[in-house]
């Protein structure tokens, strides 16, 4: 992907921009004064945006011969709006280099690039502290406010790694695309449960995207005693901060009588455990605010990280702002 625009284009990254780029999310770091540094070096950079099984990729911004920002994103999912997503990790211009458009054609650019992969949505994180990102990012997108994300991360994660050990009575499998009609169901008691409405197309939405050539998701379905008591649903995801990847927990799901004996525990640490299989070091997801009983759960197993709003772009804001990329 080049797009030319003056005074600067974007083009894709390549492995030879990984100090450009490992220097630029140093400094995206910085500006955030989280307290965690960025360990995301220029070998790191290469090794996971590149090769057989890239976990991520990176659009540049370049100006007389230099590197004025970048975005690193990677594919996503929504099961919400039952679509394929993009997930933007990371946004950074040089603060000599702002107030000239780059930030928005990097952006125009990702979605631009989820748009051509079938994505419907885009999200991403902002912290509440930024003001100035929240402004600029309020033309573009919504913020979610009923919603707290989650990081099990560290000692947190290797203890649910270690806990991935066989539950008397409980089965683990991972569904088919028979298993459809039945996640479809879980789902619709899921969203009930928390007060969404309930999509009629699932069933059909999860054959075309979770079971084709390049699936969007995998889930996990657990039985005790031979019968589907629930479900966990997740995907790939990067984080430059841990510089590492990780997982995606999108749902969660146990029917009512099958609460309280473990098996909900036993499907978090199943899908670490997945997730450590594949070379990542964090499971990270949202929770909605009202949802005490959840929240309670989670804080068992993970950290809450309330510094952070979730961002999306969805519907028409998306379909314009893709529109909106260079040619």
């Amino acid at each position: 992907m080049i797009q030319s625009h003056r005074p600067f284009r974007i083009r894709t990254a390549l492995p030879s921009d990984g100090e450009r780029v490992a220097a630029m999310c140093s400094a995206l770091s910085a500006e955030e004064a989280t307290g965690h540094l960025s360990g995301f070096t220029p070998e790191i950079f290469r090794r996971d945006g590149f090769g057989p099984r890239p976990a991520f990729a990176c659009l540049i911004a370049e100006g007389e011969g230099q590197a004025l920002g970048y975005a690193l994103y990677h594919d996503d999912y929504d099961t919400d709006r039952l679509c394929r997503s993009i997930y933007l990790a990371d946004l950074y211009v040089e603060t000599a280099a702002r107030g000239r458009g780059i930030g928005r054609a990097l952006m125009a650019a990702v979605a631009q690039a989820g748009r051509a992969r079938e994505a419907q949505v885009m999200m991403w994180g902002v912290l509440k502290t930024n003001l100035v990102a929240r402004r600029f990012y309020a033309g573009i997108s919504e913020e979610i406010d009923d919603q707290v994300e989650t990081v099990a991360a560290g000692p947190q994660f290797d203890a649910l790694v270690a806990a991935a050990a066989p539950l008397d009575g409980v089965t683990l499998r991972t569904a088919t695309a028979a298993d459809c009609p039945l996640l479809a169901r879980f789902l619709g008691n899921m969203l009930a449960d928390i007060g969404l409405e309930h999509a009629l197309e699932a069933a059909a939405r999860f054959s075309a995207d979770g079971f084709g050539t390049e699936p969007a998701f995998t889930a996990v379905i657990a039985e005790h005693a031979g019968v589907p008591a629930g479900y966990a649903l997740f995907w790939p995801t990067y984080d430059t901060e841990w510089a590492a990847r990780g997982g995606w927990l999108s749902d969660l799901y146990m029917l009512p009588q099958a609460r309280r004996r473990g098996v909900a525990h036993r499907l978090m640490a199943e899908l670490a455990a997945r997730t450590a299989a594949q070379g990542g070091r964090f499971l990270t997801w949202l929770v909605h605010t009202d949802n005490s009983r959840a929240r309670a759960f989670y804080r068992t197993l993970a950290t809450e990280w309330p510094e952070s709003i979730p961002c999306i772009c969805a519907g028409e804001k998306f379909q314009r702002l893709a529109a909106s990329a260079a040619g």
